[in-house]
Formats: structure tokens, C-alpha cells, sequence
């Protein structure tokens, strides 16, 4: 490119591109270069929030890029509208890696997604649930039991422990066990360190984050993808074909056990060829070795985040501590007591719950979309086909005009009685933009077992230990942290002591 043909590039950008007269900064709207920088560094999230504190809901991010922090746009962006066509994910940031069957996050077409939606989700169901949760019990158990032995060796019965790692042994132990049928697939919990496999997929996210935006680029995306770190690349590929053995393992095993796969064999594609002799929502072998990869490392990284930064939050806010606390060890007269069904009946918990998902949701970005052809409205605005629009959840949940106290942790918001009492501060909170689960066709399919989890977790926690933050020891700043689709989570220290009584 010419430097008078960029001029001119950006003279059209700024000036008579059809979202020229949307508000947004300028170097941004210019070039999508910005944009890619503030990727990269990890600073995307908390740039756009910036953005939308000071030009309002609708804010242009990039040339061709629409970022929006209004709850009508989950509507409109993620649900069928009659007589509008439907919202393709963006191929930019949810397409395949090359080589790889397609997974239920990277379905290229609504048909082919609704297609595995339709497979996976006999995993998800509530009589799958109930079939799951005597192995979730147990992980969690085996969490207290190893965080207890590390508080009675001490005199004053107490420890300090990385939070942030106990959690995420515990989620990975969890979603390995129900992916693999393998209660050791990862044994984090057991080990006290993460498996190898787990310590690659750390840098899962950052390296899907270059992948993006190398596809920004598509005329020179060939030769960017070669400078891609080769030994990273080697690292994902290994990491993936060692969860596709552990599939096929699991395939092999003659057993009865409530696992994923126990679901899924009967939606497996036996036939030999191209054509599908069994159901026709039937998984080729390699989607099912693609979505399990994608469920081990969705299913454990996201419930790891919001139980780290709802105990964040819990620890900088002791009298909402102390209420989660009371109302645990009131409700229940022995931990045995705790079940998913009688978690879901305590109010306060899962007021935390909703109100950890608002301040540290999984997802601080936008889960971007595109326009389809011919046009469409977000919100009431005309955006021209293939502009990539999204609902950015950090800024819809933090936003001072949509929250009360908007970045205070504040579960009593989420309250009955804040919802319908007029002359509660929280009363107007626009709580339904608040989607960290998605919503529409595309909305998480393991949502109920993602709440069941967090429950239960949070509520061991509160009934077996008084937590609180050690004198001295890690901290973090949790709104600081870089993101990569996901948060880059850095480990805090919290003060564990056995419970009086």
C-alpha cells in the first residue's frame, strides 16, 4: 500500500465509511492497527471500557467494528428476531484452527452448530446433571480434605494458600474426570501441581488472541502465521492430540460410568465414508475429539475464574463474607447436607454468585458476531453486512449508568427485595444486561452445571474455613490483570483457618 493510498484509506474511514457518523476515537475508526496493540498487550478489555465511559453505549472500536454496552443488544445481536436474519459468529475470532473438525463454538453455519448443540447437550440436561454430581461431590470434597491437611499441621490451625491455583486443580480435576472418564486425567488435587497438559493451556488464549488478529489480515495472513513462536504452535498441537488419546482411551473402556462420554457414544457417527449411516445429528470422530478439547478447556478455565474473583471480592467485602457465611452454616447441618438442589434454594449465595459473574465474568470481551448479509439494526442503528458488532460485558456490567455502586461488589443487588423495593439504591440496576452465560442459540450449553459447580464450591469453602487475606502474602487487583478472551489470572493469597464450632 502506497502512502497516498493509505491517506486516502483512512480519509475513507474517518469521513464516508457508512459508521463514520458513529461515535468512537478517531486513530481507532483510522486503522484497526490500535485495536491489534491493545490485543496484544493484554489491555482490550479495560481500553473499550474506556471508550464507553466517555462516548456512551454505541461506540465504534475499529473500521468495521461496532462495540456495544446496552442490554437490548444481547437481543438483537444473539436471539432470532422474526424476519431478520440471524448473527453469524465472527470467523475472525471463533474460527477453526486449520485441520481441525469444527466444535460447537466454531461452527461455521447455525445448521452445523444447532447440529452439535443438539449432541452435546444431552450432557447438560437435569437428569444428566443429577448423574454427574456424585463425581463433582467428590472432587470438591477431596479439595477441602487436602486444604484441611494443610491447616492442621499448623498450631493456630490455619493456612495460606494460592487460591487462585486450588481452584483451578480443582475445576481441571473435575471437567478431566467428566471429559476422559478418568478420575487421574490431570490428578491435580492429588499432586498438589498442575499436569503438564494444564500448564500449556495457560497459554491457550494468548495464542488464540495472535491467531485473531493475524486474520485481520487475510492478504498477508500466510506469511504472519509462519512468525508464529514455532515451539508454542508444536506445544498446542501436542496438547490436543494427548486429549484425543484420552478420548479414544475412554472410547475403548468397557465400564459403565456418568461421564461425557457416557452421553455421547450414542451420538457417535459409526459409519465408514462421507455419508452418515446413523442419525443425522450424529459426531464424526474427530468432532468429538475437537469438542471435548473445547469443553475441557471452556469447562474448567471459566468456573475457575469467577470462583477466583468472587473470593476476591468476598475477601476486600467481610460483612458480604460474613452473610455468605451465616447463611451456609445456618442452612446446613453437616457438609453432606450440601446438594445441588438445596444450594440453589439460598438466596445470598447465589446473589455473590450473579454478582462474582458481574465484576469477574469469564468473558470481559465481546462475544463478537457479524452482520449478515444485506444489513441490519443493533439497537435501533443501521450497520452495513459484515460488521462486527458484540455486546462488551465489561463495560455493560461496570457502568455507572446501568449500576448502583457500579464497582462495588454489592450482592444484596441481586436480592428479591432490591428488586422490587422502590427505594432501594439498587432498585433501576439493569441487572438483565448482565449475560455472562450468553444468551440466544449460541448461549452456553453447560450453564447449569457451570452454577452447580460454583455452588457448591463457594459453599464448602464458606462452611469448612473462616478465609480471610494474610497479613502478609500475594495480592491482586482484580480489574488490572491482563485479558486474552480470557482473564490472565494472577494467584493471591488467602488466609484458610478451620472454623470454630
Amino acid at each position: 500500500m502506497t502512502r497516498q493510498s493509505f491517506v486516502s484509506h483512512i480519509v475513507w474511514n474517518l469521513y464516508f465509511h457508512p459508521l463514520s457518523g458513529l461515535p468512537g476515537p478517531k486513530l481507532w475508526a483510522s486503522f484497526r492497527l490500535p485495536y491489534v496493540i491493545s490485543l496484544w498487550r493484554g489491555r482490550l478489555v479495560y481500553d473499550i471500557f474506556e471508550w464507553h465511559e466517555r462516548y456512551g453505549d454505541v461506540v465504534r472500536v475499529a473500521p468495521n467494528e461496532v462495540s456495544f454496552s446496552d442490554a437490548g443488544a444481547w437481543r438483537d445481536i444473539h436471539c432470532r428476531r422474526p424476519g431478520h436474519k440471524p448473527f453469524k459468529k465472527n470467523p475472525v475470532w471463533w474460527g477453526e484452527v486449520p485441520g481441525r473438525a469444527e466444535s460447537i463454538v466454531s461452527a461455521s453455519t447455525s445448521a452445523n452448530h444447532e447440529r452439535l448443540k443438539r449432541a452435546l447437550e444431552h450432557c447438560f440436561t437435569d437428569r444428566a446433571l443429577v448423574s454427574e454430581e456424585p463425581l463433582i461431590q467428590r472432587h470438591v470434597a477431596k479439595l477441602v480434605a487436602r486444604l484441611k491437611e494443610q491447616a492442621e499441621v499448623s498450631l493456630d490451625c490455619s493456612t495460606v494458600v494460592n487460591i487462585v491455583d486450588w481452584y483451578m486443580f480443582t475445576t481441571f480435576d473435575i471437567i478431566g474426570e467428566l471429559c476422559f472418564g478418568d478420575p487421574r486425567a490431570f490428578d491435580c488435587l492429588e499432586n498438589k501441581v498442575f499436569h503438564p497438559w494444564v500448564l500449556e493451556i495457560f497459554s491457550y488464549f494468548r495464542i488464540g488472541a495472535l491467531f485473531s488478529t493475524i486474520r485481520f489480515y487475510p492478504l498477508v495472513e500466510k506469511v504472519l502465521m509462519r512468525l508464529l513462536p514455532a515451539k508454542a504452535m508444536e506445544a498446542q498441537e501436542r496438547n490436543y492430540r494427548w486429549a484425543c488419546n484420552k478420548v479414544n482411551h475412554r472410547l475403548n473402556l468397557d465400564v459403565a460410568q456418568e461421564d461425557f462420554m457416557s452421553k455421547l457414544v450414542p451420538q457417535l457417527d459409526t459409519s465408514v465414508g462421507q455419508s452418515r449411516t446413523t442419525s443425522p445429528d450424529a459426531m464424526s470422530l474427530a468432532e468429538l475429539h475437537n469438542n471435548a478439547y473445547v469443553l475441557t478447556v471452556a469447562g474448567s478455565e471459566t468456573c475457575g475464574t469467577v470462583l477466583s474473583g468472587t473470593t476476591h471480592y468476598l475477601l476486600e467485602n467481610r460483612d458480604a463474607l460474613r452473610e455468605l457465611t451465616k447463611e451456609i452454616r445456618d442452612a446446613f447441618g453437616s457438609a453432606n447436607e450440601m446438594t445441588f438442589g438445596s444450594l440453589v434454594a439460598l438466596p445470598y449465595l447465589n446473589a455473590v454468585i450473579n454478582e462474582g459473574l458481574r465484576l469477574s465474568p469469564p468473558v470481559g470481551g465481546s462475544l463478537a458476531h457479524v452482520v449478515p448479509e444485506g444489513g441490519d439494526t443493533v439497537c435501533g442503528i443501521y450497520l452495513p453486512a459484515d460488521t462486527h458488532v458484540g455486546v462488551h460485558q465489561w463495560s455493560t456490567y461496570r457502568s455507572s449508568r446501568k449500576f448502583h455502586d457500579a464497582s462495588s461488589f454489592r450482592p444484596e443487588r441481586w436480592l428479591e427485595l432490591s428488586k422490587k423495593d422502590l427505594s432501594s439504591p439498587y432498585y433501576e440496576d439493569q441487572r438483565t444486561g448482565v449475560q455472562a452465560f450468553s444468551v440466544g442459540s449460541w448461549a452456553c450449553i453447560g450453564k447449569n452445571l457451570g452454577m452447580a459447580e460454583l455452588r457448591l464450591i463457594l459453599a464448602r469453602m464458606a462452611w469448612s474455613f473462616d478465609m480471610s487475606l494474610p497479613r502478609v502474602g500475594k495480592r491482586v487487583e482484580w480489574g488490572s490483570q491482563k485479558q486474552y478472551v480470557l482473564v490472565e489470572k494472577t494467584g493471591f493469597d488467602v488466609q484458610l483457618s478451620l472454623r470454630h464450632g
